[in-house]
C-alpha cells in the first residue's frame, strides 16, 4: 500500500482498521442503536432507575404495547420512558373509579403495570373540565400522534399529563436491557 514496507504498512493498516471501526461505531449509535439510562420510577415494575437500555433508531415505528424513549417539547431536559397504549386513530378512555384503560372501547389487559391507574393529569383534567372526556367521547389519537404511559401509573408522568406524544419527539423503541445484567435481554412488550 504506497509503497511502504514492514512496520509503516502495519502501523497504517491498524489506524485505517481503527479509523474504520470508530466511524461505524459512530454511525450504529447515531443512525441504530443508542444507550439511554432510565431515569426515576415511572417504569416500575418493568424497569427500574439507573437499567440501561438499548433503543431501535433506524426505521422504528412504535406499535402497542411498546417501549418508547422520547423527549417532550414541553419538558426537552431529558428523555422519557413509557409504553406506548394506543395510536393514531384509536381511541383512549381511562375509568378513574374502576381504573380500567380502555382502547377502541375494550379494556385492555396490563399484566406489566405496578398498580391500578388513578392518576388523572392534567391534559385529561382540561378535557374533563371542558366535558371533551368520557366513555361515550374518548380520546381520539391525533394522526401522527400516540398516546403512552409510564407502567408505574401512579408515579409517572405521561400523555395523561402532557397529552398525546407526536411521532418526530420519539427517539425509538427499546430493543432490550443491558444493565444490570442480571436483567439482560429482551423486555416483554406487555402484548403476550
Amino acid at each position: 500500500m504506497f509503497g511502504l514496507t514492514g512496520w509503516k504498512k502495519e502501523v497504517l493498516d491498524w489506524i485505517l482498521t481503527i479509523g474504520c471501526a470508530i466511524i461505524i461505531a459512530f454511525g450504529l449509535r447515531t443512525y441504530v442503536l443508542t444507550l439511554v439510562n432510565v431515569q426515576g420510577t415511572s417504569m416500575e415494575p418493568t424497569l427500574s432507575n439507573s437499567d440501561k437500555l438499548y433503543i431501535n433508531k433506524l426505521m422504528y415505528k412504535p406499535e402497542r404495547g411498546d417501549i418508547i424513549v422520547f423527549t417532550p417539547a414541553s419538558d426537552p431536559d431529558r428523555p422519557y420512558i413509557k409504553r406506548v397504549i394506543a395510536l393514531e386513530g384509536d381511541t383512549v378512555y381511562i375509568d378513574f373509579e374502576t381504573s380500567e384503560v380502555y382502547v377502541n372501547g375494550e379494556v385492555i389487559d396490563e399484566p406489566y403495570i405496578k398498580e391500578p391507574t388513578k392518576l388523572i393529569g392534567s391534559y385529561i383534567s382540561q378535557l374533563m373540565l371542558s366535558g371533551h372526556y368520557s366513555k361515550d367521547e374518548p380520546i381520539v389519537i391525533e394522526k401522527g400522534m400516540v398516546f403512552a404511559m409510564g407502567d408505574n401509573r401512579n408515579n409517572s408522568k405521561d400523555s395523561r399529563e402532557i397529552g398525546q406524544v407526536p411521532l418526530e419527539e420519539i427517539a425509538g423503541g427499546v430493543c432490550f436491557r443491558f444493565w444490570p445484567f442480571s436483567e439482560f435481554g429482551a423486555i416483554p412488550d406487555g402484548t403476550e
